[in-house]
């Protein structure tokens, strides 16, 4: 997913906010200070700030701010807080790769992982305080309290190949959308008092969230050079994502695929055999339906957003996430 022309328009804020989140994250600790530096040599889209950014210029923000405006403190603890969420994620799927490196638990090990998680955490939530915003504190709580919930209900429902649509687009919802929500939500707050603006930018950042996650479940299911991670990845791991819950409403699929899932491990041939059938059926095809049918949702609420070439930006990323 190419996102350079959209970080060029918010590029004079970017050595600020990387500035903010060096601090925000720093510490006297040499092992924090070693992680630090492994993590920040590999980063991600960084789509949560972008899309931070993206939401306040487009709501009126100027871009010559101070170095130390709360908007890249805000920035910057959001994106700490996904990886944190990130680092926590790899103790639990016992990942050893993340972004082409191995993953801290890998390199330093579980306990190790799960304490830097918790150390970034604690200072994100130290930043938001400082901000002292309440719609900002609230905001960002909410979305932890969601997010660990959405984390937890996946467990629950992890080999539970039952599981209904509905319980997946609440688990999607908590653990990814509500955070695209929050960032856009964050963006608009330091531009803007109006709740109208806030209310679209919010709902905007749910819908394209929602997109988001189903285009990666998509993306599952196809060569690795399309989505930059190994294919079958989310099926080794025993995760049922929307193409997998449709292709399992059929019981020839069913008699194919289960006996599959309940292994142990799943090999690349396994994979190979349900990616064939999937990528056969009509769940391509249904998932694909209901991920436009985001991408429009999101698009009727940049309407609300004020016209300028940021909210076309936001126009230009909900285009890309229809892009397979």
């Amino acid at each position: 997913m190419n996102l350079n022309h959209l970080e060029k328009l918010v590029a004079p804020m970017t050595a600020n906010f990387q500035t903010a989140q060096e601090r925000l994250v720093g510490s006297e600790i040499p092992i924090i200070t070693e992680i630090n530096r492994h993590i920040q040599s590999k980063k991600g889209k960084q789509l949560r700030p972008l899309l931070t950014f993206l939401t306040a210029r487009c709501c009126g923000m100027p871009d010559n701010l101070a170095e130390n405006h709360p908007l890249f403190n805000a920035a910057a603890a959001i994106e700490t807080l996904h990886t944190s969420t990130l680092i926590h994620d790899d103790v639990v799927d016992e990942s050893d790769i993340r972004r082409g490196t191995a993953t801290v638990n890998h390199r330093w090990g579980n306990k190790t992982a799960v304490l830097l998680g918790d150390y970034y955490l604690a200072v994100v939530m130290r930043a938001i305080n400082d901000i002292d915003n309440k719609t900002l504190t609230h905001t960002i709580n909410h979305t932890v309290i969601q997010m660990s919930e959405g984390e937890l209900l996946q467990q629950q429902y992890c080999g539970n190949y039952d599981i209904d649509s509905s319980v997946y687009f609440q688990i999607i919802r908590k653990k990814t959308a509500l955070f695209l929500a929050s960032c856009c939500k964050t963006g608009a707050l330091f531009a803007t008092e109006n709740p109208e603006l806030l209310e679209a930018a919010y709902s905007f950042g749910e819908n394209i969230g929602m997109a988001f996650q189903i285009r990666d479940d998509l993306l599952d299911f196809k060569p690795t050079a399309l989505s930059g991670k190994p294919q079958g990845n989310d099926l080794k791991e025993h995760k049922c994502t929307l193409p997998l819950i449709f292709a399992l409403q059929k019981t020839e699929n069913r008699d194919i695929i289960i006996p599959i899932l309940e292994k142990k491990e799943i090999s690349d041939n396994d994979v190979s055999v349900i990616s064939k059938i999937i990528n056969n059926d009509n769940s391509i095809q249904k998932t694909s339906a209901i991920l436009r049918d985001y991408l429009t949702k999101a698009e009727l609420h940049l309407q609300y957003l004020p016209e300028n070439k940021f909210r076309e930006a936001m126009y230009d990323l909900a285009n890309i996430l229809q892009e397979i």
